[in-house]
C-alpha cells in the first residue's frame, strides 16, 4: 500500500472512531424522559379529604379515561405509546390527571390541539358552554404549557376546568370538577401550577 492510501485509511478510521465517540458521549449526557408516574399528581398533593379511585398505567380499552377506544378518532386519532392516570373524588371536587406519551412532540402537540378544538367546538359544546380561559399563573419557568378550558354541566350547574398541556412527547390532561364557585377554580389553578412546574 502506498503512503497516500494509508494516510486516507487512517483518516477515515479516525473519523469513524470520532463519530462513535461523539454519539456515545451524547447518549451518556442525554436526559431520559421521566416516567409518567413521576409526572402525575401524587396523593400528597391533592386537596384534603380526597380519595383515590384509581391510579396507574392505563390503555385505550379503559373507558374511564378521556382518550380511549371510543373517543380516539374524534380526538385526533394518534395512538399513545403509554398512559397513566389518577382519578379521585373528594368532599368538593372530582379530579383526574391523565398523561399520554406519544411517538413525537409533534404528535403530542397535534393531539392537544385536537382535544382543545373538540372541547370548544365538538358535538356537546353547545350544552356545555366551553370557554377558553387565559393562563393567570404567576409561574414563569413552566415546563408544561397549554390551554385552560371551563365547561358548565347543564344538569348540575357545576363546573369542570380542563388543562390540556404538552411537555416534549407527553400530553397531560388535568380535569377538576366541582361547584360553580371560586373554590373549584382555586383548586384547579393550584393543581395546574404544580403540574406545570414539575
Amino acid at each position: 500500500m502506498n503512503p497516500k492510501k494509508i494516510a486516507i485509511l487512517i483518516t477515515v478510521v479516525g473519523l469513524i472512531a470520532l463519530a462513535g465517540l461523539v454519539l456515545s458521549v451524547s447518549n451518556v449526557f442525554a436526559q431520559p424522559e421521566r416516567p409518567l408516574a413521576e409526572m402525575a399528581l401524587q396523593k400528597s398533593e391533592l386537596p384534603e379529604g380526597t380519595s383515590v379511585l384509581s391510579n396507574g398505567p392505563t390503555g385505550l380499552d379503559d373507558l374511564s379515561q378521556p382518550i380511549n377506544s371510543s373517543t380516539i378518532a374524534a380526538l385526533g386519532g394518534h395512538e399513545f405509546l403509554e398512559a397513566y392516570k389518577i382519578d379521585t373524588v373528594g368532599k368538593e371536587f372530582q379530579i383526574g390527571h391523565y398523561l399520554y406519551r406519544y411517538q413525537s412532540t409533534h404528535q403530542a402537540e397535534e393531539q392537544a390541539q385536537a382535544i382543545t378544538e373538540y372541547a370548544l367546538h365538538g358535538e356537546k359544546s353547545q350544552s356545555l358552554r366551553p370557554v377558553l380561559m387565559p393562563d393567570t399563573s404567576p409561574a414563569v419557568d413552566k415546563k408544561v404549557t397549554g390551554q385552560n378550558i371551563q365547561v358548565t354541566d347543564p344538569e348540575t350547574g357545576g363546573v369542570y376546568y380542563w388543562f390540556v398541556g404538552v411537555e416534549g412527547r407527553t400530553l397531560t390532561l388535568l380535569v377538576v370538577g366541582g361547584p360553580s364557585n371560586d373554590s373549584t377554580r382555586v383548586a384547579f389553578e393550584s393543581l395546574k401550577d404544580r403540574i406545570q412546574l414539575r
